[in-house]
């Protein structure tokens, strides 16, 4: 968060704060206690986190192009490492060991290497913006379904591997990037997948990078599958008591034959619960293909209905999407979620949210703090091995460093570090990229 990068900042606003309140003669008993209290607002906030528990990093360098990166790799070599975005503060537990920390951004990198409109297919520099692919995009009425912020760059998006609302219909970034050009360590630039839709050489490769957080190799263009520009969409919203509830319906949905863009449930168990269901496409489709689909809503649920022209922002319900740093994220498919939601229901807080996209097997559980994230681990770990089952989960330790583990019951030789080592040391010979990444 870059507007609290200062601690100076905060300070001098909560100073005047206190000299505007004891300008007005109050006694001097309750100025103590006023005072005492707006430092127990610096120290335990969560604004108080940020900054006191990382690290300003001093000259950073961004990195901004291909050629800036080249020039880096090759003349200090092992002797720093790179992160995916923006120069920002990094936990105090990192640790570089002396080396210089740089950040990649490719902001300087936009250009449009090719760009299909037949063949719906646009082969791109991936420092351009979401916003910018989309506004291109838009003059021929075609798009690109990943569903995030429009400032966000295409070598953010495709490094998260996140989809975000639309993954339901289109997959996520895995599915629409076809290829791509990354450079490596050493210098070298290989490329994977290519620009045919049917062409699947080199296609496994190319999933090694995307979603991979810049651990493996930096992509820097990538070969993206565009689809037709809907002109609107139909949003249905559900409520109900429980997310259970919802996750009944969503199943429901999901055994239809109806074309569902969106499907994502988000709640908690003091808040209730709700599902959004998005239909897009031309208008009189979109409106005609919800009469069945609430034909098959159970009659419990209440429902709201809204429809509009097709944003591609979709900014109120991405957020429904979004982690917080406390987050862990287990992949299961419905019947798994069903039972984690029973496992859980005497660990989680009643104002944990649970963030769910059914179709793409995403369930996000949002702690509310890394105790609760450590609870939560440590009951699933136990509850999953009695019931000789085991699941996917992704989380931030305490060093922010993202951890992929496999929980519960594990096979012996079902680990796959091997594999990971194996490739690390295939594509960054150095170990120098993104050391905030565990798998």
């Amino acid at each position: 968060m870059e507007y609290l990068d200062s601690e100076g900042f905060v300070r001098e606003v909560l100073t005047k704060i206190l000299l505007a309140i004891l300008s007005k003669k109050l006694s001097e008993k309750l100025s103590e206690k006023l005072s005492e209290k707006l430092s127990e607002i610096f120290v335990d906030s969560k604004l108080s986190a940020n900054v006191t528990g990382s690290k300003k990093q001093q000259g950073a360098t961004e990195i901004q192009s291909p050629s800036e990166l080249s020039n880096v790799l090759s003349s200090k070599g092992d002797k720093l490492y790179l992160l995916p975005g923006a120069s920002r503060e990094l936990p105090r537990q990192f640790a570089a060991g002396g080396r210089e920390v740089n950040f990649v951004t490719l902001a300087k990198h936009k250009e449009i290497i090719e760009y299909s409109t037949s063949d719906q297919v646009i082969s791109i520099s991936l420092g351009m913006t979401a916003g910018e692919l989309d506004e291109l995009t838009a003059k021929n009425k075609q798009f690109l379904p990943l569903s995030c912020d429009h400032e966000s760059t295409l070598f953010d998006v495709i490094n998260s591997g996140d989809g975000g609302l639309w993954e339901h219909a289109f997959g996520g970034p895995r599915d629409l990037v076809m290829g791509l050009h990354a450079v490596l360590t050493d210098g070298k630039t290989i490329k994977t997948g290519g620009k045919v839709v049917k062409n699947v050489t080199g296609y496994d490769t190319t999933k090694i990078f995307v979603g991979g957080r810049m651990y493996f190799g930096i992509p820097i263009a990538a070969h993206l599958r565009l689809y037709a520009r809907p002109e609107w969409t139909h949003t249905m919203e559900l409520a109900a008591g429980s997310v259970l509830q919802l996750l009944d319906q969503a199943s429901v949905f999901m055994q239809s034959d109806i074309p569902i863009t969106t499907l994502i449930i988000s709640g908690s168990r003091d808040g209730g619960a709700r599902m959004f269901v998005q239909l897009t496409g031309h208008k009189v489709v979109a409106d005609e293909l919800v009469k069945p689909l609430k034909a098959i809503a159970a009659k419990a649920l209440s429902i709201r209905e809204t429809a509009s022209e097709f944003d591609s922002k979709e900014e109120k319900l991405l957020q429904h999407c979004q982690a917080n740093i406390d987050a862990v994220e287990i992949s299961a498919s419905i019947s798994q979620m069903r039972l984690i939601l029973s496992l859980l229901s005497d660990v989680i807080s009643g104002k944990t949210e649970i963030k769910i996209r059914p179709g793409t097997g995403r369930f996000l559980i949002c702690c509310n703090s890394a105790v609760e994230k450590s609870a939560v681990l440590d009951h699933l770990r136990d509850a999953l091995e009695k019931e000789s089952l085991s699941l996917v989960a992704a989380y931030a330790d305490e060093a922010l460093e993202r951890k992929i583990e496999r929980i519960g019951i594990t096979e012996e030789g079902s680990s796959n570090q091997a594999i990971v080592r194996s490739l690390k040391l295939r594509f960054d010979q150095k170990r120098i990229l993104n050391p905030l990444v565990s798998w």
